[in-house]
């Protein structure tokens, strides 16, 4: 190893956390410019926990992108974030490593992932950014205790919240939330805004946490791949989802629909609110379904239904 190499700075890390449709991608998408701007030269490592990436297809071609995927970083690919980071420091030396962990992943690992005594001369101290959709945070108790727990994690370990949709929180709402996220040890900086905007938000410099907690990832957690072959009804999509059992966390991908076949929309579903933005690439028409305990067959069978109508 060169001298030049020995002597080099330390990667920032920033590791965005939050739960599944939290707005952690439309982050991500404003710390990249963010970075930009103060002439960093960034890297972003996304993580899904199915076997198709949708998010890192809308970063744009002039930030170096790595997926991960078929797991979740703070389990089965811990190993591979590893493998990540020293590539990235030995060939694209970014001043800046953005990571955007799957919904139900587990702040803490992540964090030691990234701290290996292989990596600690070259990786910072992690900042971690949580994201929570503010209404949903509030309704955690109608989830399964696990669900609530990570939910809960999430936010504990973080050095700044970003509480998403705060135009639907009431006066009451909002002094709930800060009222119970200002019991956190380390006092968090708590940001109340929309669509994960951080204009004015000063981002902590990392510091070292008490990290010490009990894992409560999902290991009931699973993820479903579905290709549909061409453009489908909006109707009996929609009639799909409103069949939807509670279980069913978070819906990402691309579709087409027969009243306009040549769009392709990236389509978002969570809480049982689907959203539809036009994508301007000829995306693969791939969605990821994520749940608890999913009757995967079920669920493969009513999109063969809609597929094929």
């Amino acid at each position: 190893m060169s001298q030049s190499m020995k002597n080099k700075n330390k990667m920032a890390v920033t590791i965005l956390t939050g739960f599944l449709g939290s707005g952690k991608t439309t982050l991500l998408q404003r710390l990249i410019m963010k970075a930009k701007e103060s002439g960093q030269k960034v890297a972003i490592i996304m993580n899904e926990f199915g076997s198709f990436d949708v998010d890192s297809n809308l970063l744009g071609d002039d930030v170096s992108t790595q997926s991960l995927l078929n797991g979740c970083i703070c389990c089965s690919l811990k190993d591979d974030i590893e493998v990540v980071l020293h590539n990235l420091y030995h060939k694209d030396q970014p001043d800046l490593v953005l990571i955007e962990a799957t919904g139900i992943a587990h702040p803490v690992e992540v964090v030691d992932a990234c701290q290996n005594p292989t990596l600690v001369d070259k990786v910072e101290m992690p900042t971690i950014i949580g994201v929570m959709d503010g209404k949903r945070y509030l309704e955690r108790s109608r989830y399964t205790v696990q669900t609530k727990q990570l939910m809960e994690e999430q936010m504990l370990y973080s050095h700044l919240i970003i509480i998403n949709k705060s135009d639907e929180l009431s006066t009451e709402e909002k002094a709930s939330l800060e009222t119970s996220l200002q019991t956190i040890k380390h006092q968090p900086v708590l940001h109340f805004t929309q669509f994960s905007n951080i204009d004015g938000v000063e981002i902590p410099v990392n510091e070292a946490l008490s990290l010490q907690a009990k894992h409560s990832h999902h290991h009931g957690i699973q993820s479903i791949n579905y290709t549909f072959s061409g453009p489908i009804e909006m109707e009996l999509l929609m009639n799909f989802l409103r069949q939807l059992p509670d279980s069913i966390l978070r819906i990402k991908g691309f579709v087409k629909f027969r009243e306009e076949p040549e769009q392709t929309y990236l389509f978002q579903y969570a809480f049982g609110v689907p959203q539809y933005e036009p994508e301007i690439m000829n995306m693969p028409l791939t969605i990821v379904i994520i749940g608890e305990s999913i009757d995967k067959a079920s669920i493969r069978n009513k999109l063969d239904m809609l597929n094929f109508s």
